[in-house]
């Protein structure tokens, strides 16, 4: 599992363009966007591609001012016990 949130600005006259362009990016999903520009986006690995590969795509996008991760989260599938206690201490 690999799942990155990431907050991008857009054009404020291009944000639903924008938002409907990051909506076909596999693994993007849009969760908010404002009309001032602001879009709130989780981008999440799949079968195809990585949540990396989305957050490129979406830099590269026609509108897009700004894509900035603000929350990143990864599990391997399968445990590391020693990883486990040093975060539970």
């Amino acid at each position: 599992m690999n799942i990155c949130g990431v907050l991008v600005h857009a054009d404020p006259d291009r944000v639903e363009d924008v938002a409907d362009a990051i909506r076909r990016i596999p693994g993007g999903e849009v969760h908010e966007f404002k009309e001032n520009g602001r879009i709130v986006v989780t981008v999440e690995d799949t079968a195809n591609a990585a949540a990396f590969d989305g957050l490129t795509s979406i830099h590269k996008l026609p509108g897009v001012v700004a894509a900035t991760l603000v929350y990143h989260h990864f599990e391997s599938g399968h445990e590391d016990t020693d990883a486990h206690v040093i975060m539970e201490a």
